[in-house]
């Protein structure tokens, strides 16, 4: 339980350092739902799902845009997703990393 606690501490740490570009792709990914709303007619929240959904690439297929700019916006929430996910991604490999190396030190002192 000590390690997660250390990965998460790290994991918090580093997100911290990157909180302002994480910001800006979820706003991305939210004013991607409203002009999906605008251009495909959809209520908010079956817009914000189908770009959450979209951007994570999961892609159920239960909603799917209709119109050319509709479809320019799902792709461009498919990029900002997967821009995001692999922040996240290498965010928790260096947490990884760095609690791994943190519990280097603490068994060598022990030592």
């Amino acid at each position: 339980m000590r390690e997660f606690l250390r990965f998460c501490r790290h994991f918090l740490r580093l997100l911290h350092y990157v909180r302002g570009v994480m910001l800006i792709l979820i706003a991305a990914l939210f004013i991607c739902a409203l002009l999906f709303v605008q251009v495909e007619g959809k209520d908010f929240g079956e817009a914000l799902y189908f770009t959450l959904i979209t951007g994570l690439t999961i892609g159920y297929g239960d909603i799917a845009p209709v119109t050319a700019a509709g479809r320019v916006l799902s792709i461009v929430a498919g990029v900002i997703g997967v821009i995001y996910v692999g922040l996240v991604v290498a965010i928790a490999t260096r947490a990884l990393r760095d609690s791994a190396e943190e519990e280097k030190v603490i068994r060598s002192k022990k030592k």
